[in-house]
């Protein structure tokens, strides 16, 4: 969020920059225009990847909640596996793919509530993410 609204204020202060510079600075108009053009295409970029992230991050959130309920259910059904007396599993594999998922839930999680990148993440797909206990 923060990034996205300072890439808006960028873009304004160089629309700014550029009406005080053709209106009140006679002698060092260039620099002020320079400034004010480089501000804006930063600025402009900058917005134009936000508004790109924002819309890949909230595109198929559906999709990317169900198969992460497969996963979840999947290593849930393979921690009772290795908690039975089945010793087909191995039982370092199972804690090692448990602690990703866990590590996994855990940083969607984070950066969806970081004010700096909240809007990159959908909101739904992180309250829909579970930790596994061991």
């Amino acid at each position: 969020m923060i990034l996205t609204l300072g890439c808006i204020a960028l873009i304004i202060f160089a629309v700014i920059l550029a009406f005080i510079s053709d209106r009140f600075c006679y002698y060092t108009e260039d620099f002020f225009d320079i400034v004010a053009f480089l501000c804006g295409l930063v600025g402009a970029i900058g917005l134009f990847i936000c508004i790109l992230l924002i819309i890949i991050g909230h595109a198929g959130v559906d999709c990317r909640i169900q198969k992460n309920q497969v996963t979840y259910e999947s290593l849930c059904e393979r921690l009772e596996v290795i908690d039975s007396d089945y010793e087909d599993v191995s039982k370092s594999d199972v804690i090692r793919d448990i602690a990703e998922w866990n590590s996994d839930v855990y940083s969607v999680k984070y950066w969806s509530e970081n004010p700096w990148t909240n809007w990159f993440y959908a909101q739904r797909e992180a309250d829909a993410l579970q930790y596994i206990e061991k």
